[in-house]
């Protein structure tokens, strides 16, 4: 039994009907003995001759495109491809002819159902052979897409097939080709797809092609311009590419679209203080490299003829990294009142929103700790006391907002231990025990 329009057991009946049925066109009668045969090539060669004597012939475009569909099942599904597309054609001519003379028979009934049917089994065969979620045996993948193709051979306007066999290709390691085929449901959607944008770029990001993948953002802003994602990420290249201003006008332009929407600012906050988080990974490594020349330093001036030259070179780069630390910190610094000036502003429209007030706590925190971590480039004294001074007024101004995530999320274990850090560094033992116990340590 084929697998595809045969299934339904009305369409059995209908086609039943239609095989036995007897008179009318001898070309057609012959097409119809033939497809009972099994007799394709008979089928369409007898079909061709009632085209050729009525191009309007309807039956004709009925029967030809039934012999490709039921010959495509003789095929392995990597060789169907041609005859479905050839199928697909043929029926719906029919169908259209059907419906323009106003035929109603058996025919005219089920044309457009073959291909829908052959269409949906198709599909299925292909996606129910993976497992989007876990471990794929190739062949199967490889099965999977043969039929995928299919699918789209009957339904090449489908947007569903393409999204599909994208993600096929992507199960299969094939990124190009998971790219490829989103585009093309990206390219032939009547409505821009959020969806399909945000999973291109992601593809693009597996396959390190920042470039393209930013195009394509610019792209996705312009259909989505109040889509948080397109513009965090867009930000983030220019960020990365060290275009900070490009990167801060994109941002100001989102809470340009609604001032008063808590959540922008929140991005746009957010998104510069990760740039001050990822500035640390260049400031610990200038730390490491003090650490480094410090121990070389030692190790020089323990030897009885060491090499003055060489420990003077050692105490420049010492003293060149901790300029470096000290001006990398500043920049922070200045990074940091910008995410925090736009946080404030989204604190006072959204108080009671636990990310702002998280992040404002992590701001100040880290201020605190980048000024506590400079003690170890100072030896005078009151330079010190300044810095400790400095260093605590940014914890206790962090503290009021961990407070307050901690009340806007009282079951976070999270928070309780925020709280515990800094009660600790402030010196408030009472509070820090009962934060600490509250968070489960």
């Amino acid at each position: 039994m084929k697998n595809y329009y045969l299934k339904l057991s009305a369409v059995i009946a209908i086609l039943a009907g239609v095989l036995m049925g007897c008179g009318g066109d001898p070309n057609i009668e012959t097409a119809k003995l033939n497809l009972r045969n099994a007799d394709y090539d008979g089928v369409i060669e007898a079909t061709q001759r009632a085209m050729d004597e009525n191009p309007e012939n309807a039956d004709a475009y009925f029967y030809m495109g039934s012999a490709y569909l039921d010959r495509s099942e003789d095929l392995p599904p990597s060789e169907r491809n041609e005859d479905l597309a050839k199928a697909r054609e043929l029926l719906l001519e029919a169908d259209r002819l059907y419906r323009e003379q106003e035929i109603s028979s058996n025919e005219a009934q089920v044309a457009e159902l073959l291909v829908t049917n052959a269409w949906s089994a198709a599909y299925t065969e292909g996606v129910s052979r993976i497992d989007f979620e876990g471990e794929n045996d190739p062949e199967q993948v490889s099965m999977a897409i043969e039929y995928m193709h299919n699918a789209i051979a009957l339904a090449p306007d489908s947007l569903i097939n393409y999204e599909a066999l994208s993600e096929i290709y992507y199960v299969a390691d094939d990124i190009d080709n998971a790219i490829n085929y989103m585009m093309k449901s990206i390219d032939r959607s009547p409505e821009p797809d959020v969806n399909a944008y945000q999973r291109v770029v992601f593809f693009y990001q597996v396959a390190d092609r920042p470039d393209e993948s930013f195009d394509l953002l610019q792209r996705a802003r312009a259909e989505f311009p109040e889509e948080i994602f397109f513009t965090q990420e867009i930000a983030n290249v220019y960020f990365r590419r060290g275009q900070r201003d490009e990167a801060l006008e994109v941002l100001q332009e989102l809470i340009e679209l609604d001032p008063e929407n808590a959540e922008y600012r929140l991005v746009f906050g957010t998104q510069i203080y990760q740039e001050y988080i990822n500035l640390n990974n260049d400031i610990n490594e200038l730390y490491d490299v003090i650490f480094d020349l410090n121990a070389e330093y030692r190790e020089v001036a323990r030897n009885p003829q060491a090499d003055a030259n060489r420990l003077t070179e050692i105490l420049d780069e010492i003293e060149a990294a901790e300029t470096q630390i000290v001006e990398l910190d500043e920049f922070r610094f200045e990074i940091a009142v910008r995410a925090e000036e736009q946080l404030m502003a989204a604190y006072e429209i959204d108080p009671d929103h636990s990310d702002i007030t998280y992040t404002l706590g992590a701001i100040n925190e880290n201020k605190g700790i980048a000024l506590a971590d400079q003690r170890n480039l100072i030896d005078d004294m009151d330079e010190l006391a300044e810095l400790d001074a400095r260093s605590r007024e940014y914890f206790e101004r962090a503290l009021p907002f961990y407070i307050r995530t901690a009340e806007l999320e009282p079951d976070e274990p999270e928070n309780w231990l925020k709280l515990f850090q800094i009660y600790t560094r402030l010196g408030m033992e009472e509070e820090a025990m009962d934060a600490a116990e509250r968070a489960g340590i």
